[in-house]
């Protein structure tokens, strides 16, 4: 097939130079003709054989086609190729003095070639770009410059600019110095989401240079994805008899389940933000926090309502189920892997988390509403301080006191239930000069 294909490519390119300008009638047979329009365009084997699938005639016999032949740059067996040596071969007629135009024996600043970019896209100019500090006076140099002089515009709207992540002591890494992991060792070892999630919150992704560590690697595998997988797991353990997981968040009157949806509305505004501003650390870094707040406060704090039966436990679960799928969504381009098996153990309604849309906030929510926020966080910090106090003085938890006192002020009696349930003692008085853990055990509080 190839040969003749050759022996018709150098038949008709030959014409093509006795005969220039002429209508030309070839008359072949079916085989032959196959292989003239094969050349013609630059096909290779392959190509050449689909336009031929179900043994149909490529021509049939008597049939009259027209064929428009232009000369291309193709290698010795007549495929297309524009690189050089053939592209050298190609003259074209200009359309304004009729002069002949061939291609420049000078290299065109390569620079140039990448600042094509933006004209590939329908799009212009492009909504960002993304590339490594050293681009500055390069890439992203040039691409501006083109777009001014072509079409008196920007280039792009929005850059994202890395720095270089360099050994964890500063040097740059060489394989001659072996002072860097093997990253394909290190998403074995922690996963892929863990290195994504650290160089993600780190300032590489903000044009600053980032001194590697394997042990940030770590603690991201630590405090961000086992913290989820544990969350989804208890979730789990509670759920695998319930045959109907689609749940709907009732109107719960519980403080936790009030705090933790106000947490996830903030956690959507705050990403969707940096987002939108292509800050990708600043967007990143809050989610870390979120899944501190619902593994460490939300989940250990509901752990009683789980165990029991009745419409509490339907609202923390109905809860949960809301949380972790919306949370699936936000983090999914961030940690895409942990987010995907997150939903599909929910059941998600689409195939994948990463066909989802991105979620939207409550509008139910209002400003006021931060102050819940607010006092549970001031709540943390006194249970914090209070469980400190517990620990310098020896006194295990279980054991209940009388008062703690704290300079803190916390509005909610709801959320100061629940520091008092944590800390273990039977009353908390805020607004005071000092933070102080009444130790004293009388008779009455050691037989409790």
């Amino acid at each position: 097939m190839n040969e003749l294909k050759k022996r018709m490519g150098e038949f008709i390119y030959d014409i093509d130079r006795q005969y220039e300008n002429k209508n030309i009638l070839i008359v072949s047979h079916e085989y032959s003709i196959w292989m003239l329009f094969s050349a013609v365009v630059g096909f290779d084997e392959k190509q050449s054989v689909k336009i031929k699938e179900g043994n149909d005639d490529f021509i049939k016999t008597a049939e009259i086609r027209e064929m428009n032949f232009v000369p291309l740059s193709h290698t010795d067996n007549f495929v297309l190729d524009i690189h050089r040596p053939y592209v050298d071969e190609i003259v074209l007629e200009c359309g304004k003095c009729g002069g002949a135009m061939k291609r420049i024996p000078d290299v065109l600043d390569t620079w140039f070639d990448s600042g094509s970019m933006p004209y590939t896209k329908k799009e212009f100019p492009a909504e960002f770009i993304g590339e490594g500090v050293d681009q500055t006076r390069a890439w992203f140099y040039y691409l501006h410059i083109i777009a001014v002089a072509l079409e008196n515009s920007i280039a792009y709207k929005n850059v994202i600019v890395n720095g270089i992540v360099l050994a964890e002591d500063g040097k740059k890494m060489a394989k001659r110095l072996k002072n860097y992991p093997d990253p394909t060792e290190v998403m074995e070892k922690y996963g892929a989401d863990a290195l994504r999630y650290y160089l993600l919150t780190s300032p590489v992704v903000a044009a600053e240079n980032l001194n590697f560590s394997e042990k940030g690697v770590d603690e991201a595998r630590k405090k961000v994805i086992m913290r989820l997988k544990n969350v989804l797991a208890f979730y789990k353990m509670y759920t695998e008899k319930i045959l109907d997981s689609r749940f709907k968040i009732q109107d719960s009157k519980n403080i936790l389940d009030e705090w933790i949806l106000i947490r996830l509305n903030q956690l959507i505004s705050e990403v969707s933000a940096a987002l939108d501003k292509y800050e990708l650390n600043t967007a990143s870094r809050p989610i870390g926090d979120f899944i501190d707040d619902l593994s460490n406060w939300y989940v250990r704090r509901s752990r009683e309502r789980f165990k029991e039966e009745g419409e509490d436990k339907e609202n923390a679960i109905a809860t949960l189920h809301h949380i972790l799928t919306e949370l699936s969504k936000i983090i999914a381009p961030f940690m895409p892997f942990i987010a995907e098996e997150i939903y599909q153990e929910l059941k998600g309604g689409k195939e994948s988390v990463h066909l989802e849309e991105w979620p939207q906030k409550d509008l139910r929510f209002k400003i006021q509403d931060l102050r819940i926020i607010e006092d549970m966080n001031e709540a943390r910090k006194i249970a914090s301080i209070a469980l400190e106090e517990r620990q310098k003085a020896g006194i295990k938890v279980r054991q209940v006191l009388n008062v703690f006192y704290t300079t803190m002020i916390v509005e909610n009696d709801d959320i100061l239930e629940i520091v008092r349930e944590e800390i273990n003692v039977k009353e908390i008085k805020t607004g005071q000069k000092e933070n102080k853990l009444d130790i004293n055990i009388t008779l009455e509080l050691k037989n409790e």
